[in-house]
């Protein structure tokens, strides 16, 4: 095989430039990159016709591993990118063309940057946002268990107010009160809430067999009205 220093082909040294477009992370949106490349020829026999061609294929697929991965803002970090990806000689696919290249330049549509850019910063503040109120969910969680238990309110009281023992008393009571004011009503469970939650989870052979009997129920009793309300089952 020859070295690089008996080429009979094309020259590694001879220079060709592109422009070329190069895909992004998002989407349909495109990179503008300048890109110059030279060639080396491995091969014994005259190079081919085709052989920038070939060569350009081979730069290109190589800048499109890289810049698939980035998002259009990025032109300057893609740009660094490109040139550690593009230094090396390395063979176009199966073929004895070797190429390597140097970015000179990367951008991209300046309506598309700023469109890209307002919405990852939505994206941002849609992830505070979230956050803040997820926190502010848990304080409030914590806040209303605290209201309910005025041990455990007093004693988180105290945990800040160590210097004021004397006032213990007093916020122990006014957390009381709190809870007395604020607990909620107790429920009574009535018959026809207890057979709903005996209906929620159940299969529809056990959901058939309950409606079955309450509609009986209602039948023997003469309340006809209410059977024909009950959900209709098969028989």
């Amino acid at each position: 095989m020859a070295g690089r220093g008996d080429l009979t082909g094309w020259p590694h040294d001879s220079r060709s430039d592109t422009s070329q477009a190069l895909p992004s992370a998002d989407g349909h949106m495109h990179f503008h990159a300048k890109i110059s490349f030279w060639t080396w020829w491995d091969g014994t026999e005259p190079s081919p016709p085709a052989l920038l061609d070939i060569a350009k294929a081979g730069i290109i697929r190589r800048a499109e591993k890289v810049s698939v991965r980035r998002s259009i803002t990025d032109c300057d970090r893609l740009r660094t990118e490109l040139n550690t990806e593009l230094m090396n000689w390395e063979a176009v696919a199966e073929t004895q063309v070797h190429v390597r290249g140097h970015c000179t330049s990367v951008d991209a549509d300046p309506d598309l940057i700023a469109a890209v850019d307002e919405h990852e910063q939505a994206i941002r503040r849609h992830v505070v946002q979230s956050w803040y109120e997820e926190r502010r969910k848990q304080q409030q969680n914590q806040m209303c268990s605290l209201i309910l238990d005025p041990l455990r309110a007093t004693a988180w009281w105290l945990l800040d107010n160590q210097d004021k023992p004397e006032e213990a008393v007093t916020i122990a009571q006014n957390f009381q009160e709190l809870r007395n004011i604020l607990k909620p009503a107790e429920q009574t469970d009535t018959p026809g809430k207890l057979v709903d939650e005996l209906l929620i989870p159940a299969d529809e052979a056990v959901r058939h067999r309950v409606i079955q009997f309450v509609r009986n129920c209602f039948q023997e009793l003469h309340r006809d009205d209410l059977a024909a309300r009950l959900d209709p089952v098969d028989d």
